[in-house]
């Protein structure tokens, strides 16, 4: 009688999986070591998988589609849009620190997705995902247009370009460092900087919060305040 697979089993192995594709890559990574991880024998692994590029296929689609359910349009069509500007704010704020939280938690994995590392030949999935997740920001876009928000002179499908762009890079960085940064000061910085120049009426300086912990810009001199750098041209007249 055939042994069927046990649940668990693959469970174990998928995690066991994961660490080892992200210490060793795809092309390095040992059914040997995996099994080991797991504690289970090394026919347990292929039981449950044809190949170490087939389990690593597996993991990669199911995060994928548990990201997808994460990047998912802030607001849900069917509920319509906040009342306010500022509520809209709130909203897309709270959805992309979910998201780069996500992002972090799993920064391994998508460090070998992005980065092209461990010889990883499931790039084309990257590729479809960003395209899904480009289409979803232009149709955002076009929805808060339509609802006054955003202002009615954008091409959304440039904005939505620029905005995902921006955003891709900002995970790029973010998954490159050992230790976490202030996740939701990175989303209010770049929320704040579209925001201003693509809200209808724009929130004033005070009700939009600034990050709480922003890096200081790198300069080449000393910091001149220009009310201070006046007040001393008219002592020396």
């Amino acid at each position: 009688m055939p042994r069927l697979p046990d649940h668990r089993s693959k469970i174990e192995l998928l995690r066991a999986a994961e660490a080892e594709f992200a210490e060793h890559g795809l092309t390095g990574a040992k059914v040997e070591r995996i099994t080991g991880r797991a504690g289970v024998s090394k026919g347990a692994f292929y039981l449950h998988f044809g190949s170490k590029e087939d389990c690593f296929r597996l993991i990669v689609e199911s995060f994928l589609a548990r990201f997808a359910a994460c990047i998912d349009p802030a607001i849900n069509p069917e509920e319509g849009l906040p009342a306010t500007a500022e509520d809209l704010v709130a909203h897309v704020l709270q959805h992309d620190v979910a998201i780069l939280e996500v992002c972090w938690q799993n920064r391994s994995l998508l460090r070998m997705l992005l980065e092209g590392g461990g010889g990883t030949p499931h790039a084309y999935l990257v590729e479809e995902f960003r395209e899904r997740s480009r289409a979803q920001a232009e149709a955002w876009m076009r929805q808060a247009i339509d609802a006054g928000f955003y202002r009615s002179d954008l091409d959304a499908s440039i904005v939505s370009g620029l905005i995902s762009g921006a955003y891709e890079r900002l995970i790029q960085d973010l998954i490159r460092l050992d230790k976490k940064p202030d996740v939701e000061a990175w989303c209010r910085q770049l929320l704040d900087l579209f925001t201003r120049g693509l809200l209808a009426r724009p929130l004033p300086a005070a009700q939009s919060e600034g990050p709480r912990s922003a890096p200081r810009p790198k300069t080449t001199g000393p910091i001149v305040d220009p009310k201070v750098n006046r007040t001393h041209r008219e002592k020396r007249r």
